[in-house]
Order: C-alpha cells, then structure tokens, then sequence
C-alpha cells in the first residue's frame, strides 16, 4: 500500500513534470514568436530556409546551445530568439528525463530508475552526435 506521504511526493513530481513541460512549449512559443515578428519587421518577410545562422556550426547540440547563450557568432536579435527558442523546446523533453530519473531515484524504483537512464542515455547521446 502507498503511504499518503509517498503518495504526496509522487503527485508533487508529476506536477513539477508537467509545469516543466508547460513552461517548455509556452516559453519555446514565445521566443520564436517574437523572433519571428522581429524578422519580419527587419525583413518584411519569414523566409529564412536560406540563413546559415540557422545551421548547427558547433561541435555538438550542447556547444551550440552554450554558443547560443553567449549570444552566437553576432547573429541578428530576431534569428537568435527564434533558434533559442528551438533550442527550448528541443531541451524540454531532456530536463523532463532528468526529474524523472531523479523522481525514481529518490523513490527507489530501480526498474524505472534504470529506463529512464537508459532514455536519458539516449536523447544525451543523440545531442552530442548531433
């Protein structure tokens, strides 16, 4: 039987799982939106297949988000929201791994324990080979 109190925690990592991912898309939403008024504002269009500031140019995922964060290689404002906010959105799902596999830990459940690391493995592994 599941005392009230792991009952308790469980429901407060579900919650923190889904407002993870709430803030995700929400936040993802909203920096490519903005970016992207801004591109069309500057450019009087959104075609923007073309940029190269759109590629990967770094190492891996994670050198290019960190690359990201310093502000890039003096990208234009309007295509640096819309690719952190890509960048977002592609990082939800990870940090969402991450609670989980903290989550089980904490509860001792080493059979999800390990899926979720083996998931975590994965999606890392996936990121730093691009």
């Amino acid at each position: 039987m599941i005392s009230p109190s792991n009952e308790s925690r469980a429901l407060k990592s579900e919650l923190a799982i889904s407002y993870l991912l709430i803030f995700g898309v929400i936040a993802s939403l909203i920096l490519t939106g903005i970016g992207m008024v801004l591109f069309y504002i500057h450019f009087g269009q959104v075609e923007i297949s073309g940029k190269k500031a759109m590629f990967l140019r770094e190492q891996n995922f994670f050198h290019f988000f960190l690359n990201l964060l310093r502000g890039g290689q003096g990208q234009d404002k309007a295509i640096w929201l819309m690719t952190l906010g890509i960048a977002v959105l592609i990082l939800t799902p990870y940090a969402r791994v991450i609670i989980s596999v903290l989550h089980f830990i904490r509860k001792r459940d080493l059979k999800y324990t390990l899926i979720n690391l083996f998931v975590f493995i994965l999606i890392t592994f996936s990121l730093i080979l691009r």
